[in-house]
């Protein structure tokens, strides 16, 4: 990619952060800012501005869903599109609530395969890409897009 991506990985798991964000810094050559809860994520938003999020579902503080309504609501991160990456099964009114935040564009299940999240979200994220467009690439070939 010509210019590396701002991405922000929001995830308790330890583990999980340090993996995605290494695969991201190094395979990717993104920018990459890590929050271990809801709270700092939506602060490193604020802050960072990344240009995507990846965000764990299950977290002690707020859960994914209580966060993207957060991004939503705010003008400043209302526009940043944002990847749930769970080891949860979401219920059908989880996954239907997220997919009425025009920013959540996709539900990937744990353990990611990020070579392929990473094509699409370099796909996604390309200037003049607005939402609905970026929900069709993320959608292609996934059951679980919005």
């Amino acid at each position: 990619m010509k210019n590396p991506l701002k991405t922000l990985i929001i995830d308790d798991d330890h583990g999980c952060r340090v993996i995605a964000s290494r695969f991201f810094t190094s395979v990717g050559g993104h920018k990459v800012e890590t929050a271990e809860n809801g709270r700092e994520g939506l602060e490193k938003a604020a802050q960072f501005r990344p240009d995507i999020i990846l965000l764990d579902m299950n977290m002690p503080d707020m859960n994914g869903l209580e966060v993207v309504e957060t991004l939503c609501a705010d003008a400043d991160t209302r526009d940043i599109p944002v990847i749930i990456i769970t080891g949860a099964s979401l219920t059908k009114a989880e996954q239907n609530s997220l997919k009425l935040n025009p920013n959540f564009m996709l539900l990937e299940q744990k353990p990611a395969d990020f070579e392929e999240l990473l094509e699409k979200i370099e796909a996604a994220i390309s200037p003049g890409v607005r939402n609905p467009e970026r929900r069709e690439i993320f959608s292609e070939g996934s059951p679980e897009a919005a």
